[in-house]
């Protein structure tokens, strides 16, 4: 059994560290790239430290921390300005933490959650060589602790990733690791081989230098906290080891043990716990004293626990010393419990005297006496003679351990008296109250007095694609313009070196915007509703706790971030853009791109026109409960609405709010041109007509006319317009999307904008566009798009078709019109609406959803 055990541990251990070392080459190709990184793997080759490294699990194996190396990694992250994050994001706290030591995770990390559990604040624990984790984590996080993690260079990037998004920083340790003065006092160092030493002393710059990029520190002793800010300058704050909810249980059910035990009956032993060889050194301060006791009572026995080298004159009592290998915590206690009297001896040093008083605590929690070496964490807590004992020469040592040895009445005194005293001072209660609270009473919080509106969009400033988007950006920016509004926004990302679901937050438009890069590779169902998407969108939501959420056009995000929303009874409305709620298709357009004419959504028909008939009826029971269960739905336009009531929405459940445009500056105006200018920005898909604006304008004769193609596509290095095949006899010009920027000079070079969409459109936000500018429309009965459009007075209106002529022909109507388009002022611009009235008949309507929802759950 023993012989599996073993395989097993090595077979882990080996696992481990492949994933370590494949994660670490994965990271280190994305930053550097393959060439560089090869050349760091056969620089460690040659020299012979590659093995090494990667057994170690060093998280520099293919880093150096060069200001060069810094700055390659530093362009991962996108450049951001924004307020701090305690000032809006939830009191939450991120605990990176070194985990190897189990000691140490026990107490200073584990601990430390259930402390401030006990204040009502949430807390995650992630290991820091988990670096991609940490980086996305600290997107939801407004403080970090980082727990004995070394300024290697991920960690470098971390920090600098925490200066970024404006998280409050501590440092945590709970030794002198960090300075190297306080702990060369440490004696146990000359008893390492020097490589070790060397190592250990070259170590500590790199935790010193993490203390450095923190804004504070924190340290489980008075002694480490004081040369935490005589390092920085900065603030430390004193947060003790204690008494978690594990170690009294397991202490309480120890003790109804241990009391049927009669104490000394069978000898009195003493017992010191080592853990490791690094305590030779501290023991020696009280061997002289065992000594002379073991020699003087011959009913007395040491027991062992751990590591620990004795001079080999305690070969006499050979048969009174007991060893016990290091063991769990539980069976370290009842090991402690089951001897008389502990002892916690300790070198006089400076590293000594920063060290925690935890032997004494251990010992306590059990009913046991302690003798200590007066080192400052003992010294300041116990009561000597009271709630323990302190010795600090052999002579002292002695006297203290026979006074206990002699007397059990006195010795089982102490030892309750050190109880009750450990369970009030270092209750968890006691200490997240009297230490931890001073510490959290330093945390910003965020305005109770503001509204906290989240917006979902698929897409956001800097991937400005699409109306939809325009849409979110200028609300965002106007809801932003708003003291007493806070805007977020959750989106995709993009970054092609991001992982799957790979957290991002910046500042965009006035608003804190969460991004999130969608999978490439997924399946239909994850396009409308993704578990692990949702996932993400909790952990946003619980970093800042909205008041509302507004779902816009959240295609590949999904309908589970309503279902999130439900979870943390927050209202939700949302917006019908396109026909995304009703057809599978997104645009209730045939496989052969014609209109499918639906008034109401028959599955019947929509059975011919979808791949799989049975997801497409599932997923409209999936997406339409969503809609349902909305608290608020608002449609871009009227005709919109129209449809939705037809299939099955109550008309009281639904709201216009057209869509706004930015309107043209005062100093706008259309530049003449002898031509006739045909405007295009639909992009090259069928859905928007471009096969048929490519085939009525080649059918025109030569007439003086010219047709400008937007391609969407060239601002990102790419084209997508073709104009192969063209074959026009008037000339055509292509040129990149226009921004809210750039709007006003793209339609001051047009006379006519071609609109010839195949489906009913939910809105047209371009039509908008140019009917304010004065420019002529030309559009199909493309439902919303055409509620603006006056016939014959400020554009023409098409029948929706896959046969160009009728498009041919208004065009050749609006050439016969050449003069007047020249001068041509639309009447009806001031019909149009504004951003700013949009946004503001909006904030309204979520006002109202915010305040019935409050009255609903009081």
């Amino acid at each position: 059994m023993n012989s599996l055990q073993g395989i097993s541990g090595h077979i882990r251990r080996a696992t481990n560290v492949l994933h370590f070392a494949g994660r670490k080459l994965l990271e280190s190709v994305r930053i550097f790239g393959i060439r560089k990184t090869l050349l760091r793997i056969f620089g460690f080759a040659i020299n012979g430290t590659l093995w090494s490294l990667i057994a170690k699990r060093r998280a520099s194996l293919l880093s150096s921390a060069t200001d060069e190396s810094k700055a390659a990694l530093s362009t991962f992250y996108p450049v951001s300005e924004g307020p701090s994050a305690s000032e809006f994001m939830t009191r939450r706290v991120l605990i990176v933490a070194e985990m190897s030591i189990p000691q140490c995770k026990k107490y200073r990390v584990d601990q430390k959650a259930e402390l401030f559990a006990e204040l009502d604040i949430e807390t995650k624990i992630v290991n820091w060589t988990d670096f991609d984790k940490v980086r996305n984590l600290l997107q939801s996080y407004p403080i970090v602790i980082f727990y004995r993690v070394p300024a290697v260079p991920d960690v470098i990037l971390l920090a600098n990733e925490c200066k970024r998004l404006g998280i409050r920083t501590f440092w945590e340790v709970d030794d002198l690791i960090f300075d190297p003065e306080g702990y060369s006092s440490n004696t146990n160092l000359q008893r390492l081989d020097s490589h070790s030493r060397n190592s250990l002393l070259d170590g500590m710059k790199l935790y010193r230098e993490a203390l450095l990029l923190c804004d504070e520190g924190i340290g489980s002793t008075k002694v480490i906290a004081q040369v935490m800010t005589e390092t920085t300058g900065r603030p430390a704050y004193v947060i003790e080891n204690a008494l978690d909810a594990d170690t009294i249980r397991i202490a309480e059910n120890i003790r109804d043990k241990v009391t049927k035990r009669v104490p000394f009956e069978d000898g009195v032993t003493i017992v010191y716990g080592s853990g490791t060889k690094t305590h030779d050194v501290d023991f020696l301060c009280a061997s002289e004293a065992i000594y002379n006791v073991l020699a003087k009572r011959a009913n007395v026995k040491l027991r062992i626990i751990g590591e620990l080298n004795i001079e080999s004159r305690f070969g006499r009592f050979a048969h009174r010393i007991e060893r016990i290998p290091f063991t769990t915590f539980e069976g370290y206690l009842e090991t402690i419990a089951s001897a008389d009297i502990s002892i916690a001896p300790l070198e006089n040093s400076i590293f000594n005297n920063a060290k925690s008083n935890i032997k004494f605590l251990e010992a306590s929690i059990v009913g046991l006496p302690t003798v200590c070496s007066p080192a400052e964490a003992f010294s300041s807590v116990i009561v000597d003679g009271e709630t323990g004992l302190l010795a600090s020469s052999p002579t002292e040592w002695e006297q203290a351990l026979l006074s206990l040895v002699d007397d059990p009445v006195r010795a089982s005194q102490i030892g309750e008296n050190a109880y009750r005293m450990v369970r009030q001072i270092y209750a968890p209660e006691n200490i997240a109250n009297q230490q931890l609270a001073s510490l959290v009473s330093t945390f910003a919080s965020p305005n109770p007095n503001v509204t906290r509106i989240l917006l979902a969009n698929i897409y956001f400033s800097p991937q400005s694609y699409g109306g939809a988007t325009i849409v979110v950006e200028e609300i965002a920016q106007r809801f932003a313009a708003n003291k007493n509004v806070e805007v977020y926004i959750f989106t995709s990302w993009s970054n092609t070196s991001a992982g799957d679901y790979d957290l991002v937050r910046y500042s965009a438009k006035g608003a804190t915007v969460f991004a999130t890069k969608v999978p490439i590779v997924r399946n239909r169902l994850m396009d409308i509703k993704d578990y692990t998407m949702g996932q993400v969108f909790k952990e946003v939501l619980k970093s800042i706790k909205p008041d509302i959420v507004q779902l816009h056009s959240i295609q590949t995000l999904g309908v589970e971030l309503a279902t999130v929303c439900n979870d943390f009874d927050i209202p939700y409305t949302v917006t019908l853009h396109d026909a995304w709620w009703l057809c599978e298709r997104q645009f209730m357009v045939t496989g052969d791109n014609k209109f499918c004419n639906q008034q109401w959504i028959d599955p019947q028909i929509c059975s011919s026109c979808v791949q799989d008939s049975q997801f497409n009826r599932d997923r409209s029971a999936i997406v339409l409960e969503c809609l349902h269960r909305a608290d608020g739905i608002i449609s871009p336009s009227a005709y919109f609405k129209e449809l939705h009531i037809q299939n099955g929405f109550e008309p009281e459940r639904i709201s216009v709010n057209k869509n706004g445009i930015k309107k043209p500056l005062q100093t706008y105006k259309r530049h003449p041109s002898d031509r006739i200018r045909f405007g295009y920005v639909g992009g090259a898909t069928p859905i928007k007509g471009y096969e048929l604006v490519r085939k009525a304008f080649s059918d025109l004769p030569p007439c003086n006319v010219e047709l400008v193609l937007v391609d969407n596509t060239l601002n990102q290095g790419r084209s997508t317009v073709d104009l192969a095949g063209l074959n026009a006899s008037n000339p055509v010009r292509v040129v990149p999307a226009y921004t809210q920027e750039t709007i006003d000079e793209f339609f001051s070079q047009i006379d006519v904008l071609l609109f010839p969409s195949q489906w009913k459109e939910s809105f047209g936000l371009t039509v908008r566009e140019a009917l304010i500018r004065d420019v002529w429309v030309i559009v199909t009965e493309a439902g919303g798009a055409t509620e603006d459009i006056v016939p014959g007075e400020n554009g023409d209106i098409i029948p929706i078709s896959n046969n160009s002529i009728h498009l041919k022909n208004a065009m050749e109507n609006v050439i016969q019109k050449r003069e007047f388009l020249k001068t041509y002022s639309n009447p009806y611009k001031d019909n149009i609406q504004s951003f700013d009235n949009q946004a503001a008949e909006l904030f309204g309507y979520l006002e109202n959803v915010i305040a019935r929802h409050k009255m609903k759950v009081a």
